[in-house]
């Protein structure tokens, strides 16, 4: 990819010149804000407000009436960034996605967020939408500003039940804990409060939806708003409930998942204010699959899928799988740095039988009635706030949450994951004004403690693991469909059988100085002291054995700096320092890490950007260019590697006319592994001049990625890899039009489309993913009690390829679904 200006590349100019000047014209021919001077205003008294609120005041609802898709943050909020602060007046890189934009833009997945915020492309996670990538790595997830258990494809991210997403590009903010450089998704249940200013639901409300849609797509969902007022207190309780019973657009992938979310929140006279919630998540069904094996350029360009099996192993007691005995001595792992020392049985390499070529169907992926995965949370938080008279506030919060999964893939990956982890934490906010100052000061300080139990065991080490060897056109058979220690008497056992707890005690403060609403100065601090401990008693986990354990602090920091310009420009600059645990796929720290001590690892951010709200709010956005230093964990052999990533973000929503919005997410990036990089990778054969179809039946392994320079004589291997499993470029534009509100009621439509640049795998010359342009677009028809709506996913039935995040990043790639609709009928009462 080369430097930056690279992506000054004429079709790549040409497309975002294109993008943004389809949105320029349409501002300038459009429907302006009446002059606020048009605006009735009452004549001022003692008891009426001042002229220039009331300017204020018809600034705000001109704005508020061309909003209708929710692209504006209606209040600031303390969650994010600890004191209540717009986005636009914060000196990071942010969005907001509120509920009527999900609905839109039609986001019903972690991934379809990239369509809003820029930054957010993520590959696949072996088709499981469990977590969000942000500017190149995987962004933690958070729920009502608390760290939940690691997702990494475990099981998809439900949004049904949130009324608002954060996504915070760059560390977490000193009041949600330590994290990594790259960024968090947060998102917040829905609760019976409508805002600080209008209060809580005066009315017992809800909706009943029911979808219908391409695939067997089936989904329902119940939520209600229940106020409860009494004495002097008032608040309310919020019920939602879903129900998921589907099939796929991939054959033999059929997700089902039940959801109940219950939140309560009630506020008294006195100033205290109490509440909580629970969440319960039960799936099945969304099952891990790889999608195409065998890649090469001519299964990409022509979908050209080489046939073929191996005889050499079979089920030979008819079980309907191989048992490890059946297995070969050795297993089925080759690595050409062994320079033939580890090989296997030559008999077990070659395909042998129907060998040849077919077209394959995007339909057709990586799948057997054997593969299964069950996942069950439980997520609870509890807040206890004291508001005093001078708007100070004492806050007490709880959080809990579990993971229960068991999952396997018939290629040989099971795996059991139980994990949880409580946390608690108290903080104190509050402003100071000194009089006849221009200067106020809001601060922010508390302390947390976080407490993580989990128990992961896996199995890979014994070498069955060899993707190539199923014929996808022919399906999964006996004979490459594997056992596993769920399948008593098999002969597999867990490989790896890791118990790790850790603890993290931190302290923090956060100091917000606001110079005469012209400098906008923020200080972060934050120290914690960690406690960590782990034992694998797997059978073959090739980690240090016994118990380990290790203590250790870090002290973490930012600082931002904000102009506030009378136009609304308001250009800031920013550093951040972060320190963070190394954690497995279930949150697990390994103790192999512990013993090497390379189990918590720095990062740092550097970013400069321009924040924008012109127009009394019609025109808002952001542009952002950062440079980041973050760590990678190696799960298979335990070794960390640094990367660098660097890229430029931009962010537009503009609110044309009453009828008419636009918004634009794009962003260039580039992310690299410095030094070398030394991860446990699979090849494919071509990578070493090999005849695929002679290899097709063993994996073929680097025990470091950066040992391979030595087999091929490729010093590529051993130099700094930039990751082209992310693109360079990603860029989205959408237009949503809606009528006026008539008698019957009103209607909609959201059209968008999203440009993916070339992709490929880490290898030298990997087989290559072609740039695409998918369009996406939704209709509404709003009856006030009924609510009629229409999504169509890929209206072009567009081909793509998303390669895979990790190991297989080389040698599998998920394609694209097709054209797929969903139908929604909706009834309030």
């Amino acid at each position: 990819m080369g430097k930056l200006s690279k992506y000054g590349s004429v079709s790549r100019v040409a497309l975002s010149a294109a993008l943004l000047t389809m949105m320029v014209p349409l501002g300038a021919g459009a429907e302006e804000a009446p002059p606020v001077e048009d605006i009735p205003v009452v004549e001022t008294t003692e008891e009426t407000p001042a002229a220039s609120d009331v300017k204020k005041t018809g600034e705000m609802l001109v704005t508020s009436e061309r909003d209708n898709a929710g692209l504006l943050e209606q209040q600031p909020s303390s969650l994010l960034f600890g004191m209540k602060k717009p986005l636009l007046e914060t000196a990071r890189s942010a969005t907001f996605v509120s509920e009527e934009t999900m609905a839109a833009y039609g986001v019903t997945t972690v991934d379809d967020l990239a369509a809003i915020s820029p930054g957010t492309f993520t590959g696949s996670f072996y088709g499981v939408e469990g977590a969000l990538n942000v500017r190149g790595l995987t962004a933690e997830t958070y729920f009502h500003g608390f760290k939940r258990i690691e997702n990494r494809g475990t099981y998809q991210t439900p949004l049904g039940a949130t009324s608002r997403v954060d996504i915070l590009r760059g560390p977490p903010t000193a009041n949600f804990g330590p994290g990594k450089v790259g960024g968090l998704l947060n998102l917040e249940p829905k609760t019976a409060k409508i805002s600080d200013e209008a209060g809580y639901m005066t009315e017992v409300s809800g909706e009943v939806t029911g979808t219908l849609g391409s695939y067997g797509k089936k989904n329902g969902s119940f939520q209600a708003g229940i106020p409860l007022n009494f004495g002097n207190t008032a608040g309310g309780v919020y019920v939602y409930g879903e129900i998921e019973d589907s099939e796929s657009y991939y054959r033999d992938i059929e997700p089902e998942h039940q959801l109940l979310q219950t939140t309560a929140q009630f506020e008294t006279l006195n100033g205290w204010t109490y509440g909580g919630g629970a969440m319960y998540y039960n799936s099945e069904g969304y099952v891990q699959t790889p999608g195409w094996n065998r890649v090469t350029q001519n299964l990409i360009d022509n979908s050209t899928y080489i046939t073929g099996t191996n005889s050499a192993m079979i089920d030979a007691n008819a079980n309907g799988y191989i048992d490890r005995s059946e297995l070969p001595a050795g297993g089925l792992t080759q690595a050409p740095e062994c320079f033939g020392f580890c090989n296997i049985n030559p008999a077990y390499l070659a395909l042998d039988t129907g060998v040849g070529t077919t077209q394959l169907s995007h339909r057709d992926v990586y799948t057997s009635d054997a593969d299964f995965s069950d996942t069950k949370t439980l997520t609870f938080y509890g807040d206890l706030l004291k508001s005093f008279g001078n708007g100070d506030e004492l806050k007490f919060q709880v959080f809990y949450d579990s993971l229960e999964n068991q999952r396997f893939v018939s290629y040989g990956f099971p795996a059991d994951y139980d994990a949880f982890t409580v946390e608690g934490r108290t903080s104190y906010t509050g402003d100071v004004k000194l009089k006849d100052s221009p200067v106020v000061l809001s601060y922010n300080v508390g302390a947390s403690h976080r407490y993580y139990n989990a128990n992961k065991k896996e199995s890979f080490n014994y070498g069955g693991i060899a993707l190539d060897r199923r014929d996808l056109s022919a399906g999964a058979t006996a004979n490459d469909t594997l056992g596993s220690p769920f399948i008593a008497g098999s002969g597999y056992t867990w490989d790896y059988d890791n118990k790790s707890i850790w603890n993290d005690t931190g302290i923090y403060a956060m100091a917000d100085l606001n110079l005469d609403e012209t400098w906008l100065i923020t200080l972060t601090g934050r120290y914690d002291w960690y406690d960590v401990k782990a034992n694998d008693t797997g059978a073959l986990c090739y980690c240090t054995t016994g118990p380990q354990s290790d203590k250790d602090g870090a002290f973490t920091y930012s600082g931002m700096l904000m102009y506030k310009t009378p136009a609304g420009i308001r250009p800031y600059v920013s550093y951040a320092k972060t320190s963070a645990i190394e954690f497995g796929q279930a949150g697990d720290v390994s103790p192999t890490n512990i013993a090497r001590k390379n189990w918590l690892s720095e990062g740092d951010l550097s970013e400069a950007g321009i924040k924008l709200e012109a127009f009394n709010g019609i025109l808002t956005g952001s542009l952002a260019a950062y440079l980041q230093h973050r760590t990678v964990l190696d799960t298979v052999g335990g070794g960390v590697d640094e990367t660098e990533g660097k890229g430029v973000e931009l962010e537009l929503r503009y609110l044309a006319t009453k009828n008419l919005s636009f918004t634009f997410a794009g962003n260039v990036q580039k992310t690299k592994f410095l030094g070398s990089y030394d991860a446990f990778y699979y090849f494919t054969p071509a990578t070493f001049g090999y005849n695929p179809a002679n290899y097709y039946g063993a994996g073929l392994v680097g025990y470091s990625f950066s040992n391979i320079a030595g087999i091929t004589g490729d010093s590529y291997y051993s130099g700094e890899i930039e990751d082209r499993r992310i693109p360079e470029m990603v860029a989205s534009l959408y237009a949503t039009y809606t009528t006026d509100k008539y008698e019957w009621g009103h209607a909609g439509t959201t059209w968008g489309v999203r440009y993916v640049s070339e992709t490929a795998g880490l290898a030298s010359a990997p087989v290559k993913y072609p740039d695409y342009f998918v369009v996406q677009a939704s209709a509404y028809a709003d009856f006030k009690d009924w609510r009629l709506a229409l999504n169509v996913d890929n209206v072009l039935d567009q081909e793509y390829y998303t390669p895979l995040q990790d190991l297989y990043g080389d040698v599998a790639v998920l394609p694209s679904k097709g054209r797929e609709w969903r139908a929604t009928a909706t009834y309030r009462f």
